[in-house]
């Protein structure tokens, strides 16, 4: 079954098509969760990095930065990323990479591994409530057949 929604134009979207529109992504994103130093017009700040994509990040903790503002931002003493301020809504803003990074990328890899590090503790973290909820059940006689 196929699920489509009414734009305001009155034609029809698939949620996805909605989604990708209204939220700007052409690019798959990867969470991930470090601080790094943006620094624009000879300002740095401490932001966190929360999710990336070969064309940009979502950084948290932004001050005083505005659209199309060129920044750097530091990942790690030896990693650095040039890019503009795409969007900024509060304390959140997006990043347009210049260049996009491609997959070979030591910053992407960098990411990347941050990223895998974070679902490998989700994963983790879910297979340890699951056996938690397991052993409860047995507990109470509710898990035998």
């Amino acid at each position: 079954m196929s699920y489509f929604i009414q734009s305001m134009n009155g034609g029809h979207m698939r949620p996805g098509a909605l989604a990708r529109n209204f939220l700007r992504r052409r690019d798959d994103r990867h969470r991930v969760n470090l601080t790094a130093i943006l620094e624009c017009r000879g300002i740095a700040q401490n932001v966190r990095v929360v999710d990336f994509s070969v064309s940009g990040l979502r950084v948290d903790g932004i001050q005083g930065l505005a659209t199309a503002d060129p920044i750097q931002i530091s990942l790690t003493p030896d990693i650095s990323l040039t890019g503009e301020i795409a969007w900024s809504v509060w304390h959140k803003a997006g990043i347009k990479l210049l260049p996009e990074l491609d997959e070979t990328h030591p910053a992407y890899l960098f990411l990347t591994e941050q990223a895998s590090a974070i679902e490998q503790l989700r994963i983790r973290a879910l297979a340890s409530l699951a056996k938690d909820r397991a052993s409860a059940l047995r507990r109470s006689g509710q898990g035998s057949a």
